[in-house]
């Protein structure tokens, strides 16, 4: 539509100045001098760290500092305080008295800003739900070209106009995506404002029978950061997964089947969103059992991996010594299984690549496979792991899987199928090496290995494994014990398995009822117990 690339422009434009005014300095919280950590109230590193989690209202702008942006605000009947680390959004217009803001504080409880965004008048004088207040749900169609046109969304249909604003802070429009719409005031259909959101946003609570009811529900992975001590009898308290932050109450369910909770290791939480944005866990459990399958005695999953692609760079007159793949390094020993039966391992040829982090942050190999004798130059590579770090604010910048850096671009494509993504989150990510950038294509969460709820021991009947097949085909079947399952590409497979072996299968229940495995592991069996096979 005329004036679209203007738009963007103009969100990119306020997006990096929001980015330089955050690392201008840890400026005092006001004028008297308040420290940032104690104005804040609460841990800065973690507290909202996801920006769509932040408590925000919107109120017209009665006073503000004098001479600059920094100091005391009062919008609306709230007193708020900038300071060195808030950012300021004007694409409504300058921010001024007697204008409309929206304010995003740090964290529930506090009164620093985060955020404060000039908006227009009608956010802070429509009243209804039809009168510019926010509505959320998913995409079920939209304009076969372009944006301007009929949308609809959760079954009702929404116009956007050449004068609608698009934000795409979560990734691209498309159909099944969450979204949130700020419609024109006195109108019922009309599209202010759309912008896709995080997924749990238009998920409906509909389980309230633990006596906890919400406005929308979700599930995460994630890396365990603190919980409350044990030691004082209950769990109820404050979690923190990942970037974000729980209240487990006395009706959470706890499970540790997987092991004991630990700071450091992978949980799964079923979490419920309160009218006041806070999140309640329903459920906390340990979602990953270590398993030492190379007898190393290292049993911690959190740093292993695998990842698909062309061999761009090989060690000269040897295997032994640095591999680039997909423009990614890994490290190649003594210990490193070859598996090139098929074949000869050389440039532009497609590998899959078992790995692990070592304590100098190094990706060593593992097992590497050669999948098949001609690489495809134009085919994503696919790189299997756990987030380490993530963008504070949105889906767009820089995100780092097992040590390796990806950018995501507005054309990205995320999908929370399998949990919301935050640290600890385990993901698939499609992308292509650019210029020495890796590009996302596609991220997606993905179960972690050991995390599904089902397991199966037995002997494999049939893989179908072909490994000449490309090495970012779809999905492949395996029977295991009589019982089917989808092997994907994010299934962690011990390398050197074949029929008649004996294995581990953990799975899940897919929504068109087919069990996918997350990890299938051989093993020795003594009576009634198993352990993994130590290959050398």
């Amino acid at each position: 539509m005329n004036g679209t690339s203007h738009r963007w422009w103009l969100v990119l434009t306020a997006a990096t100045f929001g980015l330089l005014l955050l690392f201008t300095g840890t400026r005092n919280a006001s004028a008297a001098g308040i420290p940032l950590q104690e104005a804040r109230g609460v841990d800065v590193s973690q507290a909202g760290a996801d920006d769509s989690e932040r408590p925000s209202f919107y109120g017209i702008v009665k006073s503000m500092p004098a001479g600059g942006m920094t100091g005391e605000w009062m919008i609306g009947d709230q007193t708020v305080i900038a300071d060195g680390q808030t950012q300021f959004q004007q694409m409504a217009g300058p921010l001024a008295v007697d204008g409309c803001a929206k304010v995003k504080l740090v964290a529930q409880g506090s009164n620093i800003a985060h955020e404060i965004e000039s908006e227009n008048m009608s956010d802070c004088t429509g009243d209804g739900h039809d009168d510019g207040s926010e509505v959320y749900g998913l995409v079920e169609g939209m304009p076969l070209s372009g944006t301007v046109g009929v949308w609809t969304v959760s079954t009702k249909e929404y116009t956007v106009t050449e004068q609608s604003e698009l934000k795409m802070e979560y990734g691209d429009f498309e159909v099944g995506k969450c979204v949130k719409i700020h419609l024109v005031l006195g109108t019922t259909d009309t599209v202010r404002e759309m912008e896709t959101e995080r997924s749990y946003k238009c998920s409906d609570d509909d389980d309230s029978d633990d006596g906890i009811s919400g406005i929308g529900k979700g599930e995460i992975y994630g890396e365990l950061m603190s919980f409350p001590d044990p030691a004082s009898g209950s769990l109820a308290g404050t979690w923190v997964v990942g970037t974000m932050t729980f209240s487990a109450t006395e009706r959470t369910e706890f499970s540790t089947k997987n092991g004991d909770f630990a700071v450091g290791g992978i949980v799964k939480v079923e979490f419920v969103i309160l009218q006041d944005g806070t999140f309640v866990a329903r459920e906390i459990k340990t979602a990953m059992a270590g398993h030492d399958d190379d007898g190393d005695g290292h049993e911690s999953d959190r740093d292993e991996g695998h990842a698909y692609g062309m061999i761009e760079q090989l060690p000269e007159g040897s295997l032994i010594g640095t591999w680039i793949v997909a423009g990614v390094e890994y490290s190649v020993t003594e210990r490193t299984k070859l598996h090139e039966e098929h074949g000869t391992f050389a440039i532009s040829e497609t590998v899959k690549i078992e790995f692990k982090v070592d304590s100098n942050g190094l990706r060593v190999a593992k097992e590497i496979e050669l999948k098949s004798k001609s690489g495809n130059e134009n085919e994503d590579a696919k790189f299997v792991g756990f987030i380490d770090s993530m963008p504070e604010t949105g889906f767009v910048g820089l995100w780092v899987v097992n040590g390796v850096e990806f950018s995501g671009t507005l054309k990205s494509k995320f999908e929370e199928d399998h949990g919301s993504f935050t640290v600890g989150a385990f993901v698939k990510v499609e992308y292509k090496s650019i210029d020495g950038v890796n590009i996302i294509h596609e991220m997606e969460t993905e179960v972690p290995p050991g995390a599904g709820d089902d397991d199966t021991v037995g002997k494999i009947e049939s893989m179908d494994d072909n490994p000449t097949a490309a090495a970012v085909s779809a999905n492949t079947t395996w029977v295991v014990d009589g019982k089917s399952f989808v092997v994907t590409p994010s299934t962690r497979v011990s390398g050197g398995l074949s029929t008649t072996d004996t294995v581990w299968v953990n799975s899940y229940a897919a929504a068109d009822g087919s069990q996918v495995a997350t990890r299938i592991v051989g093993v020795t069996l003594d009576n009634s117990l198993f352990l993994p096979v130590m290959r050398r």
